[in-house]
């Protein structure tokens, strides 16, 4: 999807920023600012006694230390994905110095230099031990004492070009392996072995690729015994190193071309392993390995900054990160992501609900059909395994395809309020309700969400539901995904997504306690507690009749409780707002409004028994009982618990990143990076509220509502940002790169889809003003009236403002991002230096929830926010979830925005502006400010057609047909400047040094932590 996010996990559903450091899925931005690697080894955190090698102190590997082996190497991550550049710093006793450093980095490559911090890419995915010898006083130092231990896993970049296999791989045994001890490393003595292991987890995506047999690659000197039995997809062998060095040992596997046999040239999925082995008498270990458990078996503790805590625990209506985590948890899917790949076929998913994913081979073989009929017909078969769980009663009971027919009625009902992807429901909407009518009413004017039309786009227990699915499960449920008489080849991932699709139990939320039941079908009919299935509407079971059929119910019969239901008005109908009753792994035990909650382990939930492969949901009994989370104001009580070795994990923001690095030098915290889709962009209201605005400046704004409607202003603003100082300065911090400059609404590593041929705003503000790209060309065009003739991009308001009389108006930003305050510093810097002090831009923050109401509960001309931070990270990865929210009329920033309702209008639409149908022109041409409406509307035109277009699966970006029309809707984007575009997020997750964060692969469209997968040392209890 693309929802918000809030600054410690991601910013709306998810903006990255606003997303907790949870696993390397849950990608909490630490930004790394203010307090250097230099000044913190001043402060005595890079001392050797600092640093712990191995255990127990029996172990072969904790030779006594040696003045010769005193080197400390840190690395503020031990995990990586592919072509990530990994920071390293040397530090030697007090005392001691060196010329030159000579670092090893295990693959292969090594360097010298004089300089005690190196940065390396990693190109293959690997496990690598990374030596540094130093020559100290005319003797040779090292850090064998102290190695480091670099995981590099596949890249997202990798996965969605979709021909390689995914490679798992692992060290199954060492020779100094002591019971207890750590866990086995590539670290040996001459003379001792490893035994190696590889497989592929998945098979590549692209249905004209097929797996090749994998070998092992080793050097001559090396001997191999042959470890079980070598299939086509995996091998196992024990290694024996006679002499000392540093070898490398690889798995090679790589993918053919199915068609016409040919081997994927120069494209492979090997895994490489360093092995190092010292001279005789040497002792040797690896940073890090100290044995840690957790002191709270069963139990998981999380400290979150996340100031008012969560929005809406209701799927139907909970669209920002914090929300998200426990409906992640609570709530299930029919199918989710197999947390190895993302994409729209069956290789991606695992069941969840349902028995089997559509399209999939196990489909085919237990029904006879693969279950996706006349191409758009997606039939799920409802598992009898899953329970609901009523905490109150004690009662459970079982999911049934009228519980899903129910949850997404909730969700399509919901989809158009206050706006189209205001709420999630806009992810299933787009294909399976047609158009809506504007001249109707507004609720149904984007989709056609009228209950007939809802109802009819799902059918229970029909045609295409085999005969098998009643009598071994619970049925069916066929999604009719043809809107605008289109085919979705994606739906998948709009119908797996966690929030919006997450299934909730019918009659529970229909009782009268909850009071959130359906008109004319559920409502009143619930009985009791609501512990129990509803029947189709207009059914008759045990003498009650639920409700209509669906062609008796009145067209606007819904319209009233899509209204309240939906949150539009500033409220939630019924007691689920943080109310749950789920079929997860967990229930919702305790929960305080904006300060934390408790999930326990449901004693009924069950994990799909079909489901028997990688990233299923864990079995009962294998995860944590409790998970406790608190929702902090401030950094103070989680680091304190993190550093006691209390907290399982813990939001430390930039400005104490040194202390986050000494817990990682220390072995007390593991990290890791990986690349994601979350982008972070500031956004102009073209309409803003101007009363409601003045809250944010203590002086008076001198400027009008309509300020940002003027396309020149706008363009100022976004050549005014001081791209490449924040990008080196606060998104990079001694070498780790924490964000990157991107541009559009689409990110980088969406498949092709990122264009690469247009001149976004870059680099740093220049001063020629006759260069377009320049700040000062677009302040000199705001002033150019020459003899009395203004220009295309005159704006007389701001023409009349001066270092006098400046214009003031406020910048928003949030809580708990004190770099996001240091951006927006500099931004401001730019901005009055560059207009001679005619601006005044105030910077002020307010917190992460109070920007998601302003931005996306506020009508246009409502939202108080001239121009304010948040991001989007995927719900799904397509373009779609890109485009939509951000750029089409009255969507997730376009409403608040007032986009369309500025911009369509006869100033911005001049008689003389070509025709929107002229995309040509307008993705090619700088137009004049009063043609920005008509540009607008080009764009809009471009992307729905692009939308709806096949995905390519040959040719190349330059000749697909739906990149071509992405890119030019893309240029459009660029010349109307509708926000600063700030940086891609780069993750960077950690934890406390019991949890396993490399158990499961980075999945870039998982909303919230799934606790269930959380795994350590005396996590389970």
């Amino acid at each position: 999807m693309s929802e918000p996010i809030d600054f410690q996990r991601a910013t709306l559903r998810r903006d990255p920023r606003a997303m907790t450091p949870i696993t390397s899925i849950v990608v909490v931005v630490v930004v790394l600012a203010l307090v250097g690697l230099s000044a913190y080894g001043i402060a005595g955190g890079f001392s050797p006694a600092a640093v712990q090698t191995c255990q127990p102190a029996t172990s072969i590997a904790c030779g006594a230390a040696s003045n010769a082996h005193d080197i400390v190497l840190i690395a503020p991550f031990h995990s990586v994905q592919q072509g990530g550049a990994v920071p390293l710093t040397v530090s030697l006793p007090a005392g001691e110095s060196t010329s030159s450093y000579t670092y090893n980095f295990g693959d292969g490559t090594s360097t010298t230099t004089a300089s005690p911090t190196v940065s390396h890419i990693y190109n293959t995915t690997g496990t690598y031990l990374i030596s540094v010898k130093a020559m100290v006083d005319g003797l040779p130092h090292d850090n064998y004492l102290n190695l480091v231990e670099m995981q590099v896993t596949q890249s997202f970049a990798n996965d969605v070009n979709g021909t390689l296999p995914t490679v798992q791989a692992s060290i199954v045994h060492n020779a100094t392996n002591v019971s207890g001890g750590p866990s086995p490393t590539a670290a040996l003595l001459a003379g001792q072995s490893i035994t190696l292991q590889g497989t592929y987890a998945t098979p590549p995506s692209a249905a004209s690729f097929v797996d090749v047999k994998p070998t092992f690659k080793f050097p001559s000197s090396v001997t191999e015994t042959p470890v079980g039995t070598s299939t086509n997809s995996s091998i196992e062998g024990a290694f024996l190193f006679p002499t000392a060095g540093i070898f490398n040992v690889t798995f090679v596997g790589g993918a053919t071309n199915n068609t016409n046999n040919l081997t994927v040239p120069n494209q492979y999925a090997n895994y490489t392993w360093t092995v190092i082995v010292p001279p005789a008498d040497t002792g040797i270990g690896v940073a890090g390995q100290v044995v840690h458990k957790s002191p709270h078996p069963g139990e998981i503790i999380n400290y979150e900054i996340a100031p008012g805590g969560a929005r809406s625990e209701d799927p139907a209506i909970a669209y920002d990160t914090v929300s998200a985590e426990p409906v992640a948890n609570v709530y299930q899917t029919l199918i989710q992501y197999n947390g190895s790949q993302t994409g729209p076929t069956y290789a991606s998913y695992v069941p969840v609900l349902a028995t089997c994913v559509p399209g999939s081979p196990q489909c085919q073989n237990m029904y006879g059909s693969d279950l996706i009929n006349n191409v758009n017909n997606y039939t799920f078969v409802i598992s009898s395994a899953p329970q609901f769980y009523d905490h109150a009663t004690g009662n459970s009971w079982g999911v049934y395809p009228t519980d899903v027919l129910f949850s997404m009625a909730r969700d399509l009902g919901f989809s158009t309020l206050p706006s189209p992807t205001i709420n999630p429901g806009w992810i299933v909407a787009q294909a399976l309700l047609g158009p809506g009518n504007a001249t109707w009413d507004t609720i149904h004017q984007s989709y056609n969400n009228s209950p007939l039309d809802i109802l009819d786009s799902m059918t229970v227990n029909g045609s295409f539901c085999p005969a098998i699915a009643m009598s071994q499960a619970h049925g069916c449920i066929t999604f009719n995904a043809d809107a605008k008489g289109l085919q979705w080849p994606y739906f998948l991932e709009l119908i797996s997504d966690d929030l919006g699709a997450g299934i909730v139990p019918c009659g529970w939320f229909s009782a009268q306690a909850q009071n959130a039941g359906i008109p004319y079908w559920t409502a009143g009919n619930s009985t009791g507690n609501g512990d129990h299935p509803c029947q189709v509407p207009g059914a008759t079971a045990n003498g009650i009749t639920w409700g209509r059929a669906a062609n008796q119910i009145p067209a606007e019969g819904w319209d009233q409780w899509e209204t309240i239901g939906s949150g539009a008005t500033g409220r939630f109908g019924g007691n689920v707002q943080y109310n749950m009753a789920g079929s997860g792994p967990y229930y919702l035990s305790q929960y305080s409004v904006g300060l934390s909650f408790t999930l326990t382990a449901s004693p009924v939930y069950s994990s799909n028994p079909l489901c028997t492969w990688a990233g299923c949901m864990p079995k009962p009994g294998t995860f944590a009982k409790t998970v406790s989370v608190t929702w902090d104001p401030t950094a103070q009580e989680g680091e304190q618990a993190l550093g006691a070795g209390i907290a399982d994990f813990a939001g430390v923001p930039s400005t104490d990143f040194a202390f986050l690095l000494e817990l990682i030098s220390q072995g007390k915290v593991v990290a890791s990076t990986s690349p994601t889709l979350s982008v972070f962009f500031d956004a102009f209201d073209l309409q803003f509220s101007l009363s409601g605005a003045q809250q944010f400046s203590t002086v008076p704004i001198t400027v009008k509502s309509d300020f940002f409607s003027y396309l020149g202003v706008r363009e100022f603003f976004t050549h005014a940002y001081p791209y490449n100082t924040i990008e080196k300065e606060l998104n990079t911090y001694d070498g780790i790169v924490l964000g990157t400059n991107y541009g559009g609404a689409i990110p980088q590593y969406m498949a092709n889809y990122y264009p690469t041929n247009i001149s976004w705003p870059s680099g740093d503000p220049c001063t020629s003003t006759t260069d377009p790209a320049c700040a000062a060309y677009w302040w000199f065009q705001l002033h150019n009236d020459t003899n009395g003739v203004p220009g295309p991009y005159y704006d007389p308001e701001l023409a009349s403002c001066s270092s006098a009389n400046p214009c003031t108006l406020p910048l928003v930003g949030q809580t708990g991002n004190p770099t996001g305050d240091e951006e927006n510093a500099l931004w401001v810097d730019q901005l009055t230096s560059l207009s001679g002090g005619a601006l005044k831009v105030i910077p002020t923050d307010i917190n992460f929830l109070s920007s998601i109401i302003n931005s996306q509960d506020s009508a246009p001309t409502q939202n108080p926010m001239p121009i304010f931070g948040i991001g989007w990270a995927p719900d799904y990865p397509d373009p779609t979830d890109y485009t939509t929210p951000l750029y089409l009329e009255n969507s997730t920033y376009t409403y608040g925005d007032a986009d369309a309702q500025s911009l369509y209008t006869s100033a911005y639409g001049a008689k003389s502006c070509p025709v929107a149908t002229d995309y040509s022109y307008y993705a090619n041409n700088m137009f004049a400010q009063d043609c920005q409406g008509v540009a607008y509307k080009s764009m809009v035109k471009l992307l729905g057609m692009a939308g709806v277009t096949p995905a390519c699966t040959t040719g190349t970006a330059l000749t697909c047909q739906r990149n071509i029309l992405y890119t030019m809707g893309e240029k459009i984007a660029n010349q109307l400047a509708l926000y600063v575009y700030t940086d891609q997020q780069a993750g960077f997750s950690y934890a406390a040094s019991w949890i396993n964060i490399y158990a499961t692969p980075p999945n870039v469209v998982t909303a919230g932590p799934q606790y269930a997968f959380v795994q350590g040392n005396g996590v389970i209890g």
